[in-house]
């Protein structure tokens, strides 16, 4: 048995102290820095799995470093040394343990052993999801292997954690790995293709349908037909001829009707956002088989910002959000009728509106100006809803930026100062930077 690993470059060595899992590839152990005592994870390859060109592939991620993110709220579980035995040629690679008294795998809220994330959370944990894998393609990498198996999340903050980095590779890099069938694209799935960053974005919106629907896109009346659940049955209905289970015209796999699927229906017509609908139906029907015909990354990382800012509390206490398409709501859990009165809109031209619930303690946020902009900064308050200080039931909004706003209202043009407020009165023109804002009524609120 193994008792103490040691680093490949320097004269570290690691105690074991106890395995925390195993699986294909390897087993993973909790180890302790001998003269540190700090503690670390150490992955340790079966001698199958820990071939040559595993060893200078995390040789190569190593040197690369972990991928920057400006986002807080990303951690990528990343190699940080190889590791060896005396007299053997097996190795492993050292890397920091994850915190799993507060991040958990999202199977664990699937089988309900902890409490799901409200809504505005699970669109933050979306949102970082896209966020990271955008960072791993931005430096020149693919991840390959994406699953359940390899995030985690923290159901209160929204932070997640991305582990099992030892399949990422250098974009369009051959690669033994194809990941889980589940997740894989159907052209990695049935041998035209090796796993990249374009097979990335179908193995992404899985995980991400899987995050809102805990359920697989593909699983419906025709696949619970199936007496076995094998490898060829997998590849016929995750690759070779797939049906959306809410394909908007093919119903021979829908989920409709099916008792087994009752909770599938409920999540997609009850909590899934009719513009959220759209993106999933156009990646599973028009992108199933076409990779570029897919979302990018951007789409879901807009998309998700957009809904976490749209925030909106049900007289139940249930938080719901809205995609600034329809002109009511209606509560996912008690099924009351929530009212929405005023909204900005914000026009981007062919690019579409970004909208924003004019309630009070609503954000105007940076992302909301420039739709396309994902770094540190998108989520930059510049501009806040309060309670009309005089007209009860209506609202003013405050400008938060460090420089000033027109609006136009009621044939008047007047400056907003930094810090100043005015009252959002239907027909309003705001002109924030370079973005037209125009206040309008969803439901005919009347003018304060």
């Amino acid at each position: 048995m193994i008792q103490i690993l040691k680093s490949c470059t320097g004269s570290a060595s690691y105690v074991i102290e106890k395995e925390l899992g195993n699986g294909g590839q390897g087993h993973v152990f909790l180890v302790q820095d001998s003269q540190s005592a700090t503690q670390y994870a150490a992955k340790w390859y079966r001698p199958t799995t820990g071939t040559e060109s595993q060893r200078k592939q995390i040789t190569e991620l190593i040197a690369r470093g972990k991928p920057h993110t400006q986002d807080s709220g990303i951690h990528f579980v990343w190699p940080l040394e190889l590791l060896f035995y005396e007299d053997s040629s097996e190795f492993g690679y050292l890397m920091p343990l994850i915190e799993t008294q507060r991040f958990h795998s999202p199977s664990r809220i699937w089988n309900r052993a902890i409490k799901q994330p409200v809504l505005p959370v699970l669109c933050r944990i979306c949102y970082r999801l896209a966020a990271a894998i955008e960072t791993l393609h931005a430096a020149g990498l693919a991840y390959c292997d994406l699953n359940d198996k390899n995030i985690m999340i923290d159901t209160l903050s929204g932070e997640i954690v991305i582990y099992d980095n030892d399949n990422v590779v250098v974009n369009n890099a051959s690669t033994p790995i194809k990941g889980v069938w589940e997740f894989i694209a159907p052209e990695v799935f049935i041998g035209g293709a090796n796993p990249n960053a374009e097979s990335d974005l179908y193995s992404a919106a899985v995980l991400l349908y899987y995050l809102w629907m805990w359920e697989h896109p593909m699983e419906g009346a025709a696949t619970l037909r199936m007496h076995s659940w094998d490898i060829p049955a997998k590849r016929k209905f995750f690759a070779e001829t797939p049906v959306f289970v809410f394909h908007p015209t093919d119903t021979s796999n829908t989920a409709f009707g099916i008792p087994d699927l009752r909770l599938h229906v409920e999540r997609w017509t009850r909590m899934c956002p009719p513009r959220l609908q759209r993106m999933f139906i156009d990646t599973f029907v028009e992108g199933i088989h076409s990779p570029f015909r897919r979302k990018r990354l951007a789409d879901w990382q807009r998309v998700f910002l957009e809904l976490e800012a749209n925030t909106i509390a049900c007289d139940c206490e249930a938080l719901n959000v809205w995609d600034g398409e329809t002109p009511t709501l209606t509560c996912w859990k008690c099924a009351a009728r929530i009212p929405i009165a005023l909204a900005l809109r914000c026009r981007h031209g062919s690019s579409g509106d970004s909208w924003v619930l004019a309630r009070a303690g609503a954000l105007l946020r940076q992302h909301h100006l420039d739709i396309n902009r994902f770094d540190k900064d998108a989520t930059l308050v510049i501009g806040r809803v309060e309670p009309h200080p005089e007209a009860p039931g209506h609202a003013i909004i405050r400008n938060l930026s460090q420089h000033a706003w027109n609006y136009a209202v009621r044939g008047h043009l007047v400056a907003i100062a930094p810090g100043q407020a005015n009252a959002l009165i239907p027909g309003g023109l705001l002109t924030v930077g370079n973005t037209s804002i125009s206040v309008e009524s969803i439901q005919g609120a009347p003018p304060p």
